[in-house]
């Protein structure tokens, strides 16, 4: 198949562009066409760098929905942006066009394109939390937008877990096709682990006795960076064996800072920034601490999963997953009981082994790719069948 992986374009190093780099690699292991249609801003240079060796990159002049002051209301009026992407899209002759977004409001103009151009299409979602639950200003109108720009879309719109598929279900009453497909991580090379660990560690400057509890993510409000500081400062009271490390970057960076002084926290606490390859620091760590707000699949999470790192979230977070329990998963709500268990090397082990199960069983590229690949030939077939109708 010729596939066309169509960005929203809010940029490089988040969770669902990601994604897409994975998305792409694996389609491409299975011999599909990859073009990639990535807005021209500089933010998304980035990912066309990264995935330029596996897909043929397109640069096209849009811009994304939280480029725009009124961000969906404006999106809600730019047909003649909808209709140029159209066009340029049919253009390519793609058999399949597979949209990837972050929330519900973001690209509606782009989903408005598929359906202009008139090429079989497929969506991803990766948050389906309404703007009401986030709280953001105009909230009642931005949603009624989403609403109706996501129940007139025809192709099928994908959710990255259940429990967001039941949302983005309900949110539209049946108007719109729906389906979950689960994220994946590349396979890591266990044999690997051991050596790349000890220099990572070294590199860091940790001792062999530092038992080290990664956060991973933007230091956004969403990832909520100064609730894993609080659980730090607590953690530590109780393991003064314990290092704090954050891998990423984002506005509150600054504020950050100023928080690990505050607390007397440095020595304790570190930042290492933005790193385009997180694989060494989840080797180097002995627990990642995943404390976000609201998520749809983390690849953060399965990334550490897969790098054998046993992983703790909350009880919420938790119950949205149906596959995570106490065998692959542990818990940040009790504090005592998270001590206890980070004491003991056993249940570290066995967590972390059916954590990297788990991941190998259901959340592979492979196992993603190849759901994608069905549900493009389902919407293809079902395209086929509906011009067969039309024109008998």
């Amino acid at each position: 198949m010729k596939i066309l992986l169509v960005s929203s374009g809010s940029g490089s190093r988040g969770g669902g562009e990601i994604f897409l780099k994975y998305l792409a690699e694996g389609l491409t292991e299975r011999r599909h066409q990859v073009l990639m249609w990535l807005p021209s801003h500089p933010r998304m240079d980035e990912l066309a760098v990264r995935c330029a060796r596996f897909a043929h990159i397109i640069r096209a002049d849009y811009r994304n929905t939280y480029d725009y002051w009124a961000r969906s209301v404006s999106t809600c009026f730019n047909w003649g942006v909808s209709h140029r992407v159209a066009g340029a899209w049919k253009a390519l002759r793609p058999d399949v066009i597979h949209i990837n977004k972050q929330n519900l409001e973001d690209g509606l103009d782009l989903l408005r394109a598929a359906r202009c151009c008139g090429v079989p299409s497929v969506c991803t979602i990766h948050l389906t939390h309404t703007a009401s639950y986030l709280r953001a200003k105009a909230a009642w109108l931005r949603d009624q937008i989403a609403r109706w720009q996501l129940s007139r879309y025809s192709g099928v719109l994908v959710a990255v877990q259940d429990g967001r598929c039941r949302v983005l279900r309900e949110l539209l009453a049946g108007r719109a096709y729906t389906k979950t497909i689960l994220n994946g991580v590349p396979r890591v090379d266990a044999v690997a682990l051991h050596a790349l660990r000890k220099a990572k560690r070294k590199e860091l400057g940790l001792a062999d006795s530092d038992f080290v509890v990664l956060g991973l993510g933007r230091l956004v409000e969403q990832k909520q960076p100064f609730l894993f500081l609080r659980m730090a400062k607590e953690l530590y009271k109780q393991c003064p064996r314990a290092k704090f490390l954050w891998v990423g970057d984002g506005v509150l960076a600054k504020q950050w800072e100023r928080a690990v002084a505050r607390e007397k926290l440095d020595g304790v606490v570190s930042c290492a920034g933005w790193q385009g390859d997180v694989l060494p620091f989840l080797f180097a760590g002995d627990l990642l601490l995943h404390v976000a707000k609201f998520e749809g699949l983390p690849l953060a999470l399965i990334e550490a999963m897969a790098a054998g790192l046993p992983c703790a979230v909350t009880r919420d977070f938790s119950s949205e997953i149906p596959f995570f329990n106490e065998e692959n998963i542990l818990f940040v709500d009790d504090v005592q009981d998270l001590v206890e268990k980070i004491g003991n090397p056993l249940v570290l082990r066995s967590v972390a082994g059916a954590g990297r199960r788990l991941v190998e069983e259901k959340l592979s590229v492979h196992n993603m790719a190849r759901s994608y690949e069905q549900l493009y030939l389902d919407v293809i077939e079902s395209a086929t069948r509906s011009m067969s109708l039309s024109s008998g």
